[in-house]
């Protein structure tokens, strides 16, 4: 019997094993999705005691302005002063009871010491400077008012980070005032020099807590939050721990030029010898990376997303293209998965009719925890090959070693946020797309996270360094019973000795 069909078809068998294939394949998705199991923990709702005046106490902080700078000589010293008097007035009991160490003039170590000196201490992180003001007209109350107004606390700090440090002391004093004694020692570290890399500050404490071979059972410091809308398929609000923040990096490009007058112009100008560079830095970024700590993050999130979503993020065989997709849709997804690239900074020409003989950029990198410094500077020398740019990194900080996850610890922060925060909320660690000064701690403790429970919307990230920064009353009051509730269960981790002594008061 003659074919009938087209010699280019393709024949039964191969039309049966494709058949075949492809369901395996959904056989296997169907299955992987099925099998994801949540890795929350069940807890029962603890809401602290947390003093009616306790906003008024940070909204008075709020009103000093310790703002950063980078050269010392130009601090205002007397404002760190000023902030350091408060702490002590607001929090008389705390003044009393804790040990006070001066860290370079204008960082405080305030030390708790526990019932079981042996056992391996906390250390609760904060820093009390802030950024300068760029334009006060812009705010709809002054940044160093402190007012309480519309259920916020408004005013320069209230995110970044005062709303810590003042929560910090305001638990320690109620549970103080309660004649609770922990069995960890506790370590409030209050660093002054956060904002400009924390090298007088954070540094400094970390090297005075860690001595002697102390290792730390949990540290936390800033950096995570509570948000919704992060993730399509997600509808329950999300509270992300920092488990590892980004190495920094910046380098300097340098283009040069032939100069004159701009009426009789080049072929080719040194700005459009810089213009190229960065075009071209743009065009090749870094490879995203959906393994690590962002692996980690999706392994988390997929038991609590609707079916879709669910599908995608358990079988990242297969859907790594179209989750890659999903995330480089909004700038802080596309950070978590890629080490960034953006100019920050460009300098060229002194006159309008004055054609530049040398243009200037410098372009920083937040680098992946899996990338280091010297793999992102080959990458920039080769995507620049064969321009007329010089490359010179000018300053960095390798990425900081990832805390552990699947440990006693990691579940402690997870059961005390769900204790003081809403039943519905999703806890996942997450990759800090920046750098606090808990990274003076990762050589030194695997529990190292970064996580404060205030609740950021759409419109908040920017208020951070920015205009009209503030945080909802109610969102203080949990940062307090956070801070509250994780002293509490700190003291039933497993017990972990140190094997040194503790740091001199």
């Amino acid at each position: 019997m003659p074919r009938m069909l087209p010699d280019w078809l393709p024949g039964p068998y191969l039309l049966i094993g494709t058949g075949l294939a492809l369901g395996a394949v959904l056989a296997v998705v169907a299955v992987r999705t099925s099998q994801v199991e949540s890795r929350q923990t069940e807890t029962e709702p603890v809401a602290p005691a947390v003093a009616a005046d306790a906003p008024r106490r940070l909204a008075e902080a709020l009103k000093i302005r310790t703002i950063t700078r980078r050269d010392p000589a130009k601090l205002d010293s007397a404002a760190f002063r000023d902030f350091y008097r408060h702490v002590a007035q607001a929090f008389p009991t705390v003044h009393t009871a804790l040990d006070t160490t001066h860290v370079n003039g204008l960082s405080r170590l305030y030390t708790w010491r526990g019932s079981a000196p042996s056992l391996s201490p906390i250390v609760l992180m904060a820093h009390v400077d802030v950024v300068p003001i760029e334009d006060a007209s812009a705010w709809t109350h002054p940044p160093f008012g402190g007012r309480i107004a519309d259920g916020y606390v408004w005013g320069r700090g209230a995110l970044d980070d005062k709303a810590s440090a003042v929560g910090i002391l305001e638990a320690i004093e109620a549970l103080l005032n309660r004649g609770v004694t922990p069995r960890r020692t506790v370590h409030v570290a209050l660093g002054h020099d956060e904002e400009v890399g924390g090298t007088r500050g954070g540094r400094a404490l970390s090297e005075r807590i860690t001595a002697g071979d102390v290792s730390p059972a949990l540290v936390v410091d800033e950096g995570g939050a509570i948000t919704r809308g992060a993730l399509p398929g997600l509808t329950d609000p999300l509270a992300v721990v920092g488990v590892a923040g980004k190495g920094f990096l910046s380098v300097a490009l340098k283009a040069d030029g032939p100069g004159g007058h701009s009426s009789v112009p080049p072929a080719r100008t040194s700005i459009e010898g810089l213009n190229e560079a960065l075009t071209r830095l743009r065009a090749n970024p870094l490879p995203s990376r959906l393994t690590g700590v962002a692996g980690t993050m999706f392994d988390y999130l997929a038991p609590e997303v609707t079916l879709p979503m669910r599908t995608i993020l358990a079988n990242r065989w297969l859907t790594t293209p179209i989750l890659r997709a999903v995330l480089n849709r909004r700038p802080a997804t596309r950070a978590a998965i890629r080490t960034t690239t953006v100019p920050t900074r460009l300098d060229a020409g002194v006159k309008d009719n004055v054609i530049p003989t040398e243009a200037r950029a410098v372009v920083n990198f937040r680098i992946l925890p899996s990338q280091s410094v010297d793999e992102v500077v080959a990458h920039v020398r080769r995507v620049l090959d064969g321009l007329s740019v010089q490359v010179e990194p000018i300053r960095s900080t390798p990425p900081p070693s990832v805390s552990k996850i699947d440990t006693p610890a990691f579940r402690m922060m997870q059961r005390t946020i769900g204790q003081v925060t809403a039943d519905s909320v999703v806890v996942a660690p997450y990759l800090l797309p920046g750098r606090t000064d808990s990274g003076y701690y990762a050589d030194d403790s695997d529990a190292v996270y970064r996580f404060v429970p205030y609740q950021l919307g759409p419109d908040d990230r920017s208020r951070i360094h920015g205009a009209n920064e503030r945080i909802a009353v109610d969102d203080y009051r949990t940062v307090v019973q956070f801070y509250t509730q994780l002293i509490r269960n700190a003291d039933r981790l497993p017990v972990a000795h140190t094997s040194g002594a503790e740091p001199d008061g």
